[in-house]
């Protein structure tokens, strides 16, 4: 080999030495993670809060998630979470997961997302009024793969609703509002 061949060779060599080392670093870093504390979906949202209903609750009914459920409810969390690092400030849930029972009692539309685990209705006081959240989500819906994001309303709350495709369907974007019911499909109001 010619010198400069050799000292190229060298070189690479070393390269790939340090890449393997940082590589090593991150595996290492990776496993000091800590597991997420029982209860707990993602770092901030816990099933719990994820599945409660009043309803639920005044009607002895238990609304636990299936597996297939749960695992669908930790992606709706996973979205929570990006919400949250949009907004900048914690995100309280309403209203997620609904078994059937649940969501018949409640009104809630017979393919809603609730019913799954691909839904959750949001407020985030820190950050603003529910007009607000949603004109802040919107720019990141194609982005976070949102479903639908309405502004909802109904016996004088407003609430935010982010929900996800169903398993095997892509992301509508379809960002709404609905009012006492009536739906309207032009840009969010203000």
């Amino acid at each position: 080999m010619r010198r400069d061949d050799e000292k190229l060779a060298r070189s690479l060599i070393d390269q790939i030495r340090l890449r393997l080392d940082k590589l090593e670093e991150l595996v290492d870093a990776s496993a000091a993670v800590e597991p997420l504390p029982e209860g707990y979906l993602t770092p901030h949202f816990t099933l719990a809060e994820l599945t409660y209903s009043a309803t639920a609750e005044m009607n002895g009914i238990d609304n636990s998630p299936n597996d297939d459920e749960l695992a669908e409810l930790t992606k709706t969390a996973e979205l929570l979470e990006e919400i949250r690092s949009i907004l900048g400030a914690p995100v309280v849930v309403s209203s997620g997961f609904r078994c059937e029972e649940v969501n018949t009692l409640v009104g809630g539309a017979e393919n809603s997302a609730h019913r799954w685990g691909g839904a959750a209705d949001i407020e985030a006081p820190e950050f603003g009024d529910p007009l607000a959240i949603c004109k802040a989500i919107e720019p990141h819906m194609v982005t976070l793969g949102i479903d639908q994001l309405i502004y909802e309303s109904g016996g004088g709350a407003y609430w935010v609703h982010v929900g996800r495709p169903e398993p095997g369907n892509g992301a509508r974007c379809q960002p709404f509002t609905i009012a006492n019911g009536a739906t309207c499909y032009a840009p969010f109001p203000g």
